[in-house]
């Protein structure tokens, strides 16, 4: 049986409780997927679905997940990330990250805790993030950014990028643009790249994309 990333199971109950009050700021959208990626040299190709949550607990509390699952041939692809930022100040805060990669022989499942760097104006998001394994603090870090950028009404490119530096280095990088039909629904189109060097950070030994499209409710 597959094992469950611990703050996929965190962020899922956080929902599911906030969706009860008025508070909560929820945005929810499910995609279909085409997976390429190449492992060592063989080539695996297949399609699945891409899962997004992203939202406002409260005032202080925001959350975001990515949750892409799919199928090869004979392999299946499991590549998670979630985090949940809890703002100490205006602009700073504690972040704890947790994130999963599954491609054959790859397997690795990591979580961190740091601090964040937050802007927020109506056209434009940013945070910058850094923090350290909490397996192993101190020694292994991981950092990145997202940026959401409002480039018309009613729709928005979101970048995000992140390196996570332990014994296998994993780079993700994801481009989305999001367009508002109305309020509440809009549609989302995707492309997510990841590269997985070994520990000496010198070969390359997963590299692929997902290329996603799909819908987002906001609740």
């Amino acid at each position: 049986m597959k094992k469950l990333n611990p703050l996929m199971i965190l962020v899922a109950l956080l929902v599911s409780t906030a969706a009860a009050f008025s508070q909560a700021s929820i945005s929810s959208g499910i995609s279909y997927a085409s997976f390429s990626y190449d492992n060592s040299g063989t080539k695996y190709n297949g399609d699945g679905a891409v899962i997004h949550l992203d939202g406002q607990l409260a005032t202080s509390i925001s959350f975001s997940a990515s949750m892409s699952d799919g199928k090869f041939d004979n392999q299946v692809l499991s590549n998670n990330e979630g985090s949940i930022t809890y703002s100490v100040y205006p602009n700073i805060g504690v972040y704890v990250m947790s994130s999963q990669i599954k491609v054959a022989t790859v397997s690795d499942a990591t979580t961190s805790l740091g601090f964040s760097y937050n802007i927020a104006s109506p056209s434009l998001g940013l945070k910058a993030f850094v923090g350290s394994f909490t397996d192993n603090y101190g020694k292994f870090y991981t950092y990145g950014t997202k940026i959401n950028l409002g480039i018309a009404r009613g729709s928005s490119l979101i970048f995000s990028y992140k390196t996570e530096d332990r014994k296998q280095k994993v780079t993700t990088m994801d481009a989305r643009f999001v367009y508002n039909l109305n309020s509440r629904l809009g549609l989302n189109l995707g492309y997510k790249s990841t590269e997985t060097k070994n520990a000496a950070g010198s070969a390359v030994v997963l590299k692929g994309n997902t290329t996603y499209a799909g819908v987002i409710y906001r609740f």
